[in-house]
């Protein structure tokens, strides 16, 4: 028997043709849809690591500045902390030379939603002298915390006459109102 040559080469192209049209176009399709996803999971993957780079970046930004975010939340804190501010003007009177001899809170005023700035306004009773109220002043200023001093009154305090002519430096009742600020 012999074999026909066309018959055969149309016949094993016949076969490869059949070969590629099930065998290996499918797994072409397969391997083009694998290539897709593995661009898409690429991109996926590059916006998580820019995304998670940047917040890295941004972290250090905010612990390089971390002193002066500290001084910020000192200066307006998120919690009045009353006993500590009390204590830090008792303390800052009687550094500057001068008698607290009351002090109290007169007022709080702003809106009670959250982030908002609230206002507290004391009222201290001092006696001293006025260098020492300078004293007292120029501390206050130069604290990291905000005070706005509103209200200064004074009065002569209680000295005789005898002792007044003898007095350089006078003491005096001073009534000083404070407002500070918190959120």
């Amino acid at each position: 028997m012999r074999i026909d040559k066309p018959i055969t080469i149309a016949l094993i192209l016949f076969a490869i043709v059949l070969l590629i049209f099930f065998l290996v176009y499918p797994e072409y399709e397969t391997f083009k849809a694998l290539q897709e996803d593995l661009g898409i999971k690429r991109a996926e993957y590059k916006a998580q690591f820019d995304y998670y780079s940047e917040i890295s970046r941004n972290i250090v930004q905010l612990n390089a500045k971390a002193a002066g975010v500290s001084k910020v939340d000192s200066a307006l804190p998120t919690d009045p902390e009353l006993g500590s501010l009390v204590y830090y003007l008792q303390e800052q009177a009687a550094k500057s030379g001068l008698v607290l001899r009351s002090l109290f809170l007169s007022k709080v005023s702003g809106s009670s939603a959250k982030n908002t700035v609230k206002d507290l306004t004391f009222s201290l009773n001092l006696t001293g002298n006025y260098a020492s109220l300078g004293q007292l002043i120029s501390y206050l200023e130069n604290s990291a915390r905000v005070f706005e001093i509103e209200n200064i009154n004074f009065g002569l305090g209680e000295t005789s006459s005898d002792e007044m002519q003898f007095m350089t430096d006078s003491i005096y009742n001073f009534t000083m109102q404070i407002k500070t600020h918190t959120y």
